[in-house]
């Protein structure tokens, strides 16, 4: 579970809309379940409602960076899309 710290901020160096922000400063207070990137140390996958977002989290501040965020597809979308696929 990943949580943000007491007077952490959030930056947003890609401009992400506010909304995406505030759902992930939701999510993180909450103590969001989240995936560590294997290969970088201190970046996480967090899984929103409909969307993925991911982070760095400082280990020195607890300051957290969104870089990217997109929309989930459901495993069925998934499926149909391999047909789909010549």
């Amino acid at each position: 579970m990943i949580q943000i710290k007491e007077g952490a901020s959030i930056e947003n160096p890609r401009g992400y809309e506010p909304g995406a922000v505030e759902q992930l400063r939701r999510l993180l207070a909450e103590g969001a379940s989240g995936l560590r990137d294997p290969r970088r140390e201190n970046f996480y996958e967090i899984e929103g409602a409909g969307e993925t977002y991911y982070i760095h989290i400082s280990p020195i501040s607890g300051n957290v960076v969104l870089l990217a965020k997109w929309l989930r597809q459901s495993q069925d979308d998934c499926a149909s899309a391999k047909q789909l696929v010549a």
